[in-house]
């Protein structure tokens, strides 16, 4: 406990200096260019996926709306074959108990 309260008391006064933070700062930058290239190919790849996906919906959308167009729509007098018709089931209480 006395450990863990030194050591972030040390480091919240790191953190106000402004020489530590100067060089925090370069750490940052030198990070950030290290990473570009790859976060940069990542984001070209996420880019090619989104794309192809979107692609393959538009072709499912398309598929979808042709064969609907194609089915039979029934007169409204008679029932589908599809979903018959069950009897109702009675589930009120006898009378008299």
């Amino acid at each position: 406990m006395i450990v863990r309260k030194l050591l972030f008391t040390a480091l919240r006064m790191a953190a106000r200096n402004p020489a530590v933070r100067r060089q925090a700062v370069k750490a940052a930058d030198k990070a950030v260019e290290a990473a570009r290239p790859s976060l940069l190919k990542a984001s070209r790849r996420a880019g090619e996926a989104v794309r192809s996906a979107s692609g393959e919906l538009k072709e499912g959308v398309k598929k979808f709306k042709a064969g609907m167009e194609g089915e039979e729509i029934l007169p409204p007098g008679k029932p589908s074959a599809k979903s018959p018709k069950r009897p109702e089931k009675n589930i009120t209480p006898p009378k008299g108990k």
